[in-house]
């Protein structure tokens, strides 16, 4: 499986070998001061399991009537992401509008998605595109090092709009990784659907990215058959389905269909949205926006929940860490470990970081690279993928962001922060419902880290060899945390 952060490295360490490294920018003490949230009444139910997750999705887009608005970092050529581009067309085909928009970093000369969109009724396009589609990641590597300034900006945004009344947010990308339908490797993460007034933000959000200068139209960039545009789609769905899987997701479907209502849960939603501007100055809109509307929420906290896939400080500063840890609030940290880590330099320096946090008073619990999570269809190796931020067991936060200079400087993020006891104490179950899926770390009596689930101690990092070392030191030394 081919990981999108992974990717995005694979691609850095040649600009950085190149000496083009990216600084953080300057910004000002009063940036985005004057920005103000907004609270709206909605309801929001809590995806239970990751089958269900991509059932919803399909029988959400069986039951649309007018138009279909989706925003995805990824999209993989896999029976999951082929079976909802097929019900995509298939709603087309019934008169439903679909818009699709899709980032570039993981799209190469994609005939199969491009032919899609001749369909009257289907419009993909795509975020900040490369220039090179057909030489693989050489091609990308040396576009990216040559207009690193430009490439460097990503689409994270994570939506799923159906006729402006469905609207599911989360950390899931489209593939099977996503709702445990992999043989090789899958993600454990989270999705949340929406209902009420919070959706008319969202499609507001949409439809200015839609009519922004940063997305280009699939057909201008890949090159297909008009003739026969569905028949290299046609052919990936024969190829790359999985029958098994298909079998079992229609299942799901006639279970989700079969439900006479879903759990809602009545809350207060606050939006909060990355600007374009991004793009240009690197600036840190989305993280100063969500600081200031939960900052009165951080002030009093007495305890934190933070759930991340990559904890890596900007510039240096834990900032939200340390000031939970300053109001003496107790601080959690879910995330993955070493060896699950689907990066091969986020370990780099957060072997480093560990040590920091648990000093800091930091309570940590590590994904295991050989978790089995019980909602997944293939139990195979496993990262982590969730993001969320839990503060007294009252605030939620639910978005595509993960704690990183990525996130804060380069990507373009959203998130909605959901005011509900209720449901802030569903999400904690979700993630800690399953024990033994964790390594509780903590310092010994020399303060070094240890590992302990169970009766089970080590005092080296489980499944993480020693041979990471060297590689791990190398890449510290190229400087390249902001990029992470």
């Amino acid at each position: 499986m081919l990981n999108p952060l992974y990717t995005i490295v694979a691609i850095l360490v040649v600009a950085l070998s190149t000496g083009c490294a990216q600084h953080y920018p300057e910004v000002e003490p009063d940036f985005e001061q004057n920005w103000q949230s907004q609270t709206y009444q909605s309801q929001a139910y809590l995806i239970p399991t990751a089958g269900e997750a991509f059932a919803r999705r399909v029988s959400l887009v069986r039951s649309a009537q007018q138009h279909i608005d989706i925003t995805y970092f990824s999209w993989d050529k896999d029976t999951s992401g082929l079976l909802l581009l097929e019900e995509l067309r298939l709603a087309a085909d019934r008169g439903v509008k679909v818009r699709l928009t899709l980032d570039d970093l993981l799209l190469f000369n994609e005939k199969w998605l491009a032919g899609l969109n001749q369909h009257p009724n289907i419009a993909i396009k795509v975020f900040n595109p490369f220039h090179s589609r057909k030489l693989g990641w050489i091609g990308r590597a040396v576009d990216f090092a040559s207009h690193q300034r430009q490439r460097d900006n990503r689409l994270h945004e994570k939506y799923f709009n159906i006729d402006g009344q469905w609207l599911i947010l989360g950390g899931r990308n489209i593939g099977d990784a996503y709702f445990g339908f992999s043989q090789q490797a899958n993600f454990f993460d989270m999705d949340t659907l929406f209902k009420g007034d919070i959706i008319r933000p969202f499609a507001r959000n949409y439809d200015t990215l839609w009519h922004s200068e940063h997305l280009q139209d699939i057909s201008s960039l890949i090159a297909h058959d008009h003739q026969q545009p569905l028949e290299e789609f046609e052919q990936a769905i024969k190829k790359h389905t999985n029958k098994a899987v298909i079998a079992h997701i229609e299942e799901q479907v006639e279970q989700v269909e079969q439900l006479s209502t879903i759990d809602f849960i009545d809350v207060k939603a606050t939006p909060v949205f990355d600007s374009l501007a991004k793009l240009n100055d690197n600036k840190p809109y989305f993280r100063t926006r969500a600081e200031h509307t939960i900052d009165q929420y951080l002030n009093k906290a007495k305890s934190a929940l933070i759930s991340t896939p990559y904890m890596v400080p900007s510039q240096g500063e834990f900032t939200v860490v340390d000031k939970l840890v300053a109001n003496q609030a107790q601080v959690t940290l879910l995330t993955n470990s070493s060896a699950s880590n689907d990066s091969g330099f986020i370990p780099a320096y957060y072997e480093q970081h560990r040590i920091t946090l648990l000093n800091k008073g930091v309570d940590i619990f590590e994904y295991k690279a050989n978790a089995s999570n019980d909602d997944h269809f293939y139990h195979a190796d496993t990262y982590y993928h969730n993001k969320t931020l839990i503060l007294d067991s009252q605030l939620s936060y639910i978005g595509s962001s993960n704690f990183d200079p990525r996130s804060d400087f380069l990507n373009i993020e959203f998130g909605v922060f959901v005011d509900s006891t209720q449901f802030a104490q569903q999400v904690e179950h979700y993630l800690l419902r399953q024990q033994t899926v964790y390594w509780h770390v903590s310092l010994d009596e020399q303060g070094k880290p240890q590992w302990q689930s169970a009766d089970e101690i080590h005092h080296d990092n489980p499944d993480y060899g020693k041979w990471h070392e060297i590689p791990n030191w190398l890449f510290r030394k190229m400087h390249g945390e902001f990029e992470l």
